[in-house]
């Protein structure tokens, strides 16, 4: 029976520490490790390591390592990899750091998986056990999302999770926008928005037997009658759950209700920008700055938990874009938010063009370093300036001062997320230098 080690691989500290980011418990249940766990050809003994939680097992007795990566993990993972490979045992890597940086990933393994991983990473199991590894994989059409495997969550340590254990599921993939900025819907392939039958997401939470449930897609609407769909069959499950979706749908007075009935209980929504200007110099003209505070209203009267990912530094922010939006989220009392550097990412318009004009800044170390890090350069602030600004509002939003005024008392399962959230990112706010928005998920 050959044996399979799945590596989740950490973060390092700092660009000056090189440990490994470690958290003492995941506040959500991945599906990245048990999913690839379920891919594994059957007889395959499989065991999952999550190196954010505990360092891998060097001397374990297996056959075949496989390592999954992002940017911000990716140098993590080659030293993770290599000291299997010192081992003589076979090494594949994947992940969306593979997209662009296939060539840089087999320096470090035996086999990289390019593109989604249904089909190809079962092979290369196979031929790694065969003796007939070959370096790549790539596949060049679109996984089929129907009949996807149950992850393996039985392969979990329960004990790395917070006790009510929410569960993340693949309910779609891709996107349907095409914002500069974002590499999104070309990580795997830009195969548009693709939605999985509506009863096997059902059947899936059934199997997970969580009661919250986390919905791992860039966009949760794609097909909004498909999505209806859906959430008239959530309804008999009396699960939470959350999502990230469009702030457009937080117009749909129709869609909000029937998902209040579904379970909803938080929505994150890129709105990126105050500015309409900045949101059209973004492709992201789907939002309308003019309507934010009729769709805060939508929620707050729903009672729906929420919050908002903004981007700085594009070529049409100014300095005074930061107590603009400070200003706009403290007198909307908005729950929370996410303050994010814009970085020009392989793959995106936005990346191309400010490669044309000279204005990467570091590019071999883009998304290499947890924290807040400035890749290029700005129009009006230098990086410096940029990057102090978005922790200076970051720290302010998650004052103490600033959360007793925004957040109402912890009466319901809403007003309990907030908190949650408020209180998870206060912290990664103290700890910008070497925190990630998302570190602990």
């Amino acid at each position: 029976m050959p044996r399979l080690l799945i590596i989740q691989a950490a973060t390092y500290r700092s660009r000056d520490d090189r440990r490994p980011l470690r958290i003492r418990k995941r506040k959500l249940v991945g599906a990245v490790m048990p999913y690839l766990a379920a891919l594994a050809p059957q007889g395959w003994d499989v065991t999952l390591t999550d190196d954010e939680i505990e360092e891998p097992n060097y001397d374990a007795p297996v056959d075949v390592v496989a390592i999954t990566a992002r940017a911000v993990t990716s140098l993590r993972a080659y030293e993770v990899a290599d000291k299997f490979r010192e081992r003589k045992i076979p090494v594949v890597m994947g992940g969306p750091h593979a997209t662009f940086y296939g060539e840089e990933m087999a320096e470090h393994a035996d086999g990289v998986c390019i593109g989604e991983g249904e089909e190809i990473f079962p092979r290369m199991l196979e031929d790694a056990a065969a003796g007939r590894l070959q370096k790549f994989y790539r596949r060049s059409t679109p996984a089929s999302l129907q009949g996807m495997p149950t992850p393996r969550w039985d392969l979990l340590n329960p004990k790395h999770y917070v006790f009510y254990r929410p569960f993340v599921i693949q309910q779609s993939r891709g996107c349907p926008y095409n914002c500069d900025f974002c590499a999104e819907r070309r990580l795997n392939g830009d195969y548009g928005y693709r939605d999985r039958p509506v009863e096997e997401v059902v059947e899936e939470i059934r199997k997970c037997g969580g009661r919250h449930i986390f919905f791992a897609a860039s966009q949760f609407v794609g097909h909004k009658e498909r999505t209806m769909q859906l959430l008239e069959a959530l309804i008999p499950l009396k699960i939470h759950w959350s999502a990230l979706f469009s702030p457009r749908f937080g117009l749909d007075a129709k869609f909000l209700d029937l998902a209040k009935r579904s379970g909803l209980l938080h929505v994150n929504m890129g709105i990126e920008s105050v500015s309409q200007t900045t949101l059209k110099s973004m492709h992201k003209e789907v939002n309308r700055s003019d309507s934010y505070e009729t769709m805060i209203r939508n929620l707050n009267v729903r009672n729906i938990s929420y919050s908002f990912n903004f981007v700085f530094g594009g070529d049409e922010d100014e300095p005074d874009v930061f107590p603009t939006t400070l200003k706009f989220l403290q007198e909307n009392k908005v729950p929370a938010a996410y303050f994010n550097l814009m970085a020009p990412l392989r793959g995106t318009p936005l990346h191309d063009r400010m490669k044309s004009e000279g204005r990467l800044i570091d590019e071999p170390n883009l998304e290499r370093w947890a924290g807040v890090s400035c890749h290029f350069q700005p129009l009006h602030m230098s990086g410096e300036e940029l990057i102090a600004r978005v922790r200076a509002i970051q720290r302010e939003f998650y004052s103490w001062n600033s959360m007793v005024r925004r957040l109402r008392l912890p009466r319901t399962m809403a007003d309990l997320a907030s908190w949650n959230v408020n209180l998870t990112q206060r912290r990664v706010a103290l700890h910008s230098d070497t925190m990630n928005e998302f570190s602990e998920f």
